[in-house]
């Protein structure tokens, strides 16, 4: 079962469970929600008529990939019910704008 190196359940180990007929399928894990550190950089961001999560996750994370660490900064709600008008939290991965030098001279 592949896994997107960008998911929440990347580094989650691929488990052997019954289905409801008894025969053993691949899964992964549930993971508890887990809210980001107080410390982390965070802005607020007024939703417009055509935002949804992976558009904020795109835009102020390079990737709509990410979409589940917007909805794990803001109340628990399922992604597809946020309005225009709401204003949700955007953390930030505080690496932005950081710069690796992986060359030598």
């Amino acid at each position: 079962m592949p896994v997107a190196i960008r998911s929440r359940y990347a580094t989650s180990a691929v488990r052997q469970a019954p289905d409801r007929d008894g025969t053993a399928r691949a899964m992964l894990p549930a993971r508890l929600y887990d809210t980001p550190p107080a410390a982390a950089a965070r802005s607020r961001h007024a939703l417009t008529g055509t935002e949804t999560l992976e558009t904020l996750s795109w835009r102020y994370g390079g990737t709509s990939d990410g979409w589940w660490r917007v909805a794990d900064a803001n109340r628990l709600a399922f992604p597809l019910d946020w309005r225009a008008g709401e204003v949700v939290d955007i953390v930030g991965t505080n690496d932005t704008g950081r710069i690796v030098r992986d060359r030598r001279f």
